[in-house]
């Protein structure tokens, strides 16, 4: 079974997070929820989880992918910490997937991993470092890295990334099960 652990960050954005998760289990993906820095994480909208373990914890050998929800204050904490930048890097050196959502590309840019086409939130594209935005793609893949633009794709998004580590049998049954009509 695929392991994918999803970053919450306080202040992410709550949509999305719970999207990439629920949706990827539905998948038959062993997906984590793994606090920044700490179990409880507040969201971007008040909203608190219980994460399953924080990114100390994190062993990146047993994971094939890690996510970014994004969420303006979300990313800024994300990238403001060293330990994360550091495992960003090191799942993107293994030729793990790295896939960032809305201001998320932003934290890609900051550990220098940005390269090739992306997406994100309209108007964060002037912080991201690296790579060439796309604007009219909802989801871009462009090697290891795939990236969206936020809380109206996060389903699309999800949907992909079930595509990328269960292939197109699972995407089409979850798709289908979930009524997404594209």
């Amino acid at each position: 079974m695929k392991k994918v652990a999803v970053i919450f960050a306080d202040g992410f954005e709550e949509i999305e997070g719970v999207s990439i998760v629920d949706v990827l289990r539905r998948g038959g993906v062993e997906a984590h929820i793994v606090g920044l820095d700490k179990l409880p994480i507040t969201g971007a909208h008040g909203v608190k989880f219980v994460c399953d373990m924080t990114l100390y914890d994190l062993e990146i050998e047993e994971y094939d992918m890690l996510v970014l929800p994004g969420g303006y204050t979300g990313v800024t904490n994300i990238s403001g910490n060293l330990k994360m930048r550091e495992t960003i890097k090191k799942f993107d050196k293994k030729g793990k997937f790295v896939a960032a959502i809305c201001a998320a590309p932003i934290a890609l840019g900051v550990a220098e991993i940005m390269r090739g086409e992306y997406t994100c939130y309209p108007s964060c594209e002037a912080s991201v470092e690296g790579g060439t935005y796309v604007s009219d793609k909802n989801v871009v893949q462009s090697g290891n890295i795939i990236t969206s633009k936020g809380p109206a794709t996060a389903m699309e998004f999800a949907l992909e990334l079930v595509k990328v580590l269960n292939g197109e049998q699972v995407y089409n049954e979850v798709k289908n099960g979930l009524l997404f009509v594209k």
